[in-house]
């Protein structure tokens, strides 16, 4: 089958291993369509940035992180359930070391923002809302989402991380509960999901958005699931090539009827269509450029919030910015893919290494400490012996 790598991955390497090149650039667009959704978005108090007309796409941006739920439960699917035993300690390990060093970071930056305010700047705004003192802690230990209520606060968009967590906590009984069999069985399981989040939508004030973090994560990360076992069988070992232009056609006529559980599904099929190097789509969200931005995406939609605090002092600081929201949106833009940037080279990669490392060494030490024992006496020996040939 093409693309699809049988290969099971080594669980003390980053899971890069056979990479989907159109998948990682997709996280691109799904980061970026989350963030015009918070720019243009008219909320209580009006849109971050007025253009002074509604833009009906980006108004669904929030259905990004809906995107991103699939595209994992897709992608660890394709990594982890193709047929060998999963090593749960060393991945779940990886899985921590891939998310927590940019949560840590931007938590700590976030409480660094609401002190400034509280205490510089005489705003109360601790103990107001979720920036309360238990919430924070929640955010450090990656709970706060871990009900089927939304939570928010501190940094806001890190609940879907927490969300994104007890998917990975939980991964075993995802792929327990999508056996391999044949596509048919697949293709029904996958109204399971489908017929929860319509349920969810029909009982929503908001549509998908906002109605607690579990409640989109289960359903959707258990379809990513699903969609690499139908993947996987025979019948689909090569795709229609404009499968990935109907899955978008998919997706506007949600948007266009105001059915989010339409939309999801299109996102859904658009990533069953981009496992396919052939589909037309592909091409262009493999280019190197967009490959890149989806390899800092989560930097990407973990940092949002800073850039526009920084904008927002600026535009109080010339009035000239204030009344340009095209020059806003150029510096925003700016000011957000070199923060990202910055944060993938400085804290993502190499917290991820260090964190890998240090985790690997505590689940190796206690299996082979008598054989390191044994290897020091060895090279102590051996040692010794060049030391006396030397003289």
């Amino acid at each position: 089958m093409d693309n699809i790598s049988t290969r099971e991955p080594p669980v003390n390497q980053e899971n890069n291993v056979g990479q989907i090149d159109q998948l990682t650039g997709l996280r691109a667009f799904l980061a970026l369509w989350v963030v015009t959704r918070h720019l243009f978005f008219s909320f209580e108090n009006g849109a971050f940035i007025d253009f002074g007309m509604r833009f009906t796409a980006f108004d669904h941006g929030y259905l990004g992180v809906d995107g991103f739920f699939i595209l994992s439960g897709f992608i660890l699917a394709y990594n982890y359930a193709n047929g060998r035993p999963l090593d749960y300690r060393a991945f779940i390990g990886a899985r921590f070391a891939r998310i927590y060093p940019v949560h840590l970071m931007t938590l700590l930056g976030a409480l660094g923002l609401v002190l400034v305010k509280q205490y510089a700047f005489h705003k109360h705004v601790i103990g107001t809302g979720q920036n309360t003192y238990p919430a924070l802690a929640a955010n450090f230990v990656l709970l706060n989402a871990w009900s089927f209520k939304f939570v928010t606060g501190w940094n806001d968009v890190a609940w879907s991380v927490s969300a994104e967590w007890f998917a990975y906590v939980f991964f075993p009984l995802f792929v327990a509960l999508a056996p391999a069999r044949n596509r048919l069985f697949a293709a029904g399981l996958l109204l399971v999901p489908a017929g929860a989040l319509a349920i969810l939508e029909w009982r929503s004030s908001t549509a998908l958005s906002l109605p607690g973090g579990l409640a989109r994560l289960i359903p959707e990360f258990y379809a990513g699931v699903l969609l690499f076992r139908l993947r996987r069988c025979s019948g689909f070992a090569t795709l229609p090539r404009v499968l990935g232009l109907a899955a978008i056609g998919v997706m506007v006529l949600g948007i266009a009827i105001q059915r989010d559980t339409v939309t999801v599904a299109g996102l859904g099929l658009l990533i069953f269509a981009l496992s396919s190097n052939a589909d037309f789509v592909a091409p262009l969200l493999a280019l190197r450029p967009i490959v890149y931005l989806g390899e800092i995406s989560y930097c990407m939609y973990m940092v949002q919030r800073f850039p526009m605090e920084a904008l927002t002092l600026a535009r109080k600081a010339s009035s000239a910015l204030a009344g340009s929201p095209v020059v806003q949106l150029v510096v925003l833009l700016a000011m957000l893919f070199v923060m990202s940037h910055l944060t993938h080279v400085i804290i993502e990669l190499p917290g991820r290494k260090w964190l890998r490392r240090v985790l690997s060494a505590q689940r190796v030490q206690p299996r082979t400490e008598t054989a390191h024992a044994a290897a020091r006496g060895a090279a102590d020996l051996s040692h010794a012996q060049e030391e006396g040939a030397a003289t």
